[in-house]
């Protein structure tokens, strides 16, 4: 989820439930809100220990990380202000835990119950970064930061449970659409959210006895409408199938692979080598997505060149 939708969010339910308590309090709950996607310091750490488990969205998005690092947080903040170090400690726990919970109802997927547990889940229902969220959500905070200084008596006012009310509304109709739109999909094929409410796309991977297919399809809610937006098929036992398989593998070093799932590859061929092209379904915005370029040559029989980013354009067929 966008940085501007984890800090509004944080900020309107630590004004709605702790308006009682300093003002302090209410700016650190918000602050804790958004902390675990500072968790870029632990870069240098994933080169080290070569684990994506220190990476974005890594060990920093679990509950166990909630604890220790509120812990930290609380006792400066205790110290600082002379507030209840417990206090301060099980409101830092539970907003930085409602952020690994926003994040969990994304895209990528989370350690959420790391140590215990070192696989990674989601529920996605929303886009990682949604750019029809995240403009909403910067209106609002614009909103607010114009009225502290104009009308400040507006700040805790009812407003708040107006805007607070649009993201319950909002995220309890993207769960409810996943709900319903995956029960009536058959078991290979998967739901993805799109930007816009009434948008979702849907992954396919289907094998038979002699090929496996793969699908991505924009549909529309309430319209028969869809837009097939990229299609592959490789035949099983060949040689294409071989390399496919060896490129999976080869991509288990990249962080994105160990977060999103929905892999769609695209072979192409020339006189010396074949270049297979792995796209993660779950990145698809605007015609673009995030892909592993690893180019084989035949010749030498060796990996010559891998490239990843989100540099794949991909046209629709309606």
């Amino acid at each position: 989820m966008d940085f501007f939708s984890h800090f509004l969010i944080g900020i309107l339910i630590s004004i709605f439930t702790l308006n009682k308590l300093s003002f302090s309090i209410v700016l650190y709950a918000g602050m804790m809100s958004v902390l675990a996607d500072f968790d870029i310091i632990f870069e240098p750490l994933q080169l080290i220990k070569k684990s994506n488990l220190f990476a974005h969205k890594g060990i920093s998005h679990s509950f166990f990380f909630a604890a220790i690092i509120s812990a930290i947080t609380g006792s400066i903040f205790s110290i600082i202000t002379g507030e209840l170090f417990f206090l301060a400690w099980l409101i830092g726990f539970l907003f930085y835990s409602m952020h690994n919970i926003l994040d969990f109802l994304t895209a990528s997927k989370i350690p959420i119950l790391y140590p215990f547990s070192k696989k990674r889940y989601r529920f996605f229902i929303d886009r990682a970064i949604n750019i029809f969220l995240a403009a909403i959500s910067g209106s609002i905070i614009l909103f607010y930061f114009i009225i502290f200084f104009l009308w400040p008596e507006l700040y805790f006012s009812n407003l708040v449970i107006f805007f607070l009310g649009f993201y319950v509304v909002y995220f309890t109709y993207r769960i409810l659409t996943k709900i319903w739109v995956q029960f009536r999909l058959p078991k290979n094929i998967h739901f993805i959210p799109g930007i816009l409410p009434f948008t979702y796309m849907v992954y396919e991977n289907k094998k038979s006895e002699e090929t496996i297919s793969f699908k991505l399809i924009k549909k529309f809610q309430f319209r028969s409408k869809t837009s097939q937006l990229i299609e592959s098929e490789i035949k099983l036992f060949s040689n294409e199938m071989q390399l496919f398989e060896k490129a999976v593998l080869l991509s288990k070093k990249y962080s994105f692979f160990s977060k999103w799932e929905f892999i769609i590859p695209v072979i192409k061929k020339d006189e010396k080598n074949i270049i297979v092209i792995l796209i993660l379904a779950e990145s698809f915005m605007s015609g673009h997505v995030y892909s592993l370029k690893i180019v084989f040559d035949l010749v030498k029989n060796k990996i010559v060149n891998e490239v990843e980013g989100f540099n794949y354009r991909v046209k629709s067929n309606s």
